[in-house]
């Protein structure tokens, strides 16, 4: 008897055991759960959480929402909860220091159930998180290098490979690795879209132009050699997008899940009037030109920041001489660092303002973003955010632009893929 009783019992703690995030789910449970862990104070962290969560529940589910403070280095007790509540997919849009931990604490505790992220974590780190592991782990971005659709693309891609071999500073500051970041295909993009703007500007204003004159361009500018497509600028200052790219984390590469579309009814926008706005001038004395990268190279962000800051280096070394009536003007980078820091952006945008640039690009990370917004307006400085996904960016602020994608279509597009995912597998 006593021997029946234990075989019972231990079938018992094998059933639970297998439930939830850590096994199999009972079919006939309706409820569908999402567990979600975002960082305190932290605006994209908090931002995307809530897009996803406003989402998913529109579409049926149920959501636990937590957060943690910063510097958590162990996330066993989050996704024990997780577990505990036999969630059906883990949300966890967190920055890609964060996200090395609590992969490693999800595989020593058998997470069975998707994990999910944004854009920051399409990242080689990532790749060596779930190495060996049995995770499967999905992020949205804004371009698949395996993308040949276009010829921009194609060309991009084998043009960056061939750049990272050819520098080995930019090689390491890649992780080490020849992968092409959706981050970096921005970057390039962005890059191109100023100096574009910067042209523009000149066409009409010779070597009287100034920042603002840049500003102006910007909003009627049409760029159609896009890596991730063509841009063009709404009455927002964002891109006008209509999909992402859905990856899964495989052995040493991001494997190609899904294409998501959603509608965008957005139009470009008109004219702006800056009014008597000076901005800052073209530097005829010298016979430059500056653009700003406002980045995090060192910081939880710095991995996102350096792949941003090699896009916009690579773009540089194609195409870097402005010809301004019969003079030919240099175009450098000058490369200002946020430490991934709000506390820091200021000084760190001031730093570009005082290399008297004409634009800045960046940054990687929403919170510095909008730091930062009130220092450029202030110059009359344009800004091209690359990455920076949190809808408050431009709000308000008629001097920051963006190449990406907006957070509440990003939170619809992964809370929408972790559906369709988890209905496919009851």
């Amino acid at each position: 008897m006593k021997k029946v009783l234990a075989l019972v019992l231990a079938v018992a703690m094998l059933v639970l055991c297998f439930a939830g995030c850590g096994g199999a789910k009972d079919n006939t449970e309706k409820t569908v759960l999402a567990y979600i862990l975002a960082e305190k104070g932290d605006t994209y962290s908090l931002g995307l959480a809530n897009n996803f969560k406003t989402a998913f529940e529109a579409a049926g589910g149920q959501v636990v929402m937590e957060t943690f403070p910063k510097n958590t280095t162990n996330f066993s007790d989050y996704l024990q909860k997780a577990l505990d509540k036999k969630a059906d997919v883990i949300f966890a849009p967190n920055s890609v220091a964060v996200a090395s931990n609590l992969l490693k604490n999800a595989a020593d505790l058998g997470v069975t159930c998707p994990i999910m992220a944004g854009d920051t974590w399409e990242h080689s780190a990532i790749l060596d998180a779930v190495k060996g592991t049995d995770l499967a782990v999905y992020c949205s971005t804004f371009f698949d290098e395996s993308d040949t659709s276009s010829t921009a693309a194609k060309d991009f891609v084998a043009g960056f490979k061939g750049f990272l071999k050819e520098n080995k500073d930019y090689y390491d500051m890649n992780g080490g690795n020849d992968i092409v970041a959706a981050v970096s295909a921005l970057g390039f993009d962005a890059y191109n879209v100023a100096l574009s703007a910067i042209r523009k500007a000149a066409a009409e204003k010779g070597n009287a132009m100034t920042s603002v004159d840049v500003a102006k361009a910007l909003w009627t500018l049409t760029y159609d050699n896009g890596v991730t497509g063509k841009i063009q600028f709404d009455a927002n200052g964002d891109a006008i997008k209509d999909s992402a790219y859905i990856k899964k984390a495989g052995n040493g590469a991001f494997e190609f899940a899904k294409l998501q579309k959603v509608e965008n009814k957005a139009t470009q926008a008109t004219a702006f009037d800056y009014g008597d706005a000076k901005g800052i001038a073209l530097d005829t004395q010298n016979k430059k030109i500056v653009i700003g990268v406002y980045e995090p190279t060192s910081g939880d962000n710095a991995a996102g920041g350096k792949q941003e800051v090699i896009g916009i280096a690579y773009a540089n070394s194609l195409d870097n001489i402005v010809k301004i009536g019969d003079d030919e003007y240099k175009v450098e980078i000058y490369v200002s660092d946020n430490g991934s820091l709000e506390e820091n952006a200021v000084t760190a945008a001031s730093n570009i303002v005082n290399q008297n640039a004409l634009i800045s690009l960046g940054s990687y990370g929403s919170g510095v973003s909008i730091a930062a917004a009130d220092t450029f307006a202030a110059a009359g400085m344009p800004a091209i955010g690359i990455s920076c996904t949190n809808a408050a960016v431009t709000q308000g602020n008629n001097y920051y632009f963006r190449t990406c994608f907006l957070d509440p279509f990003q939170g619809s597009v992964d809370a929408q893929f972790a559906w369709d995912l988890i209905s496919a597998q009851k």
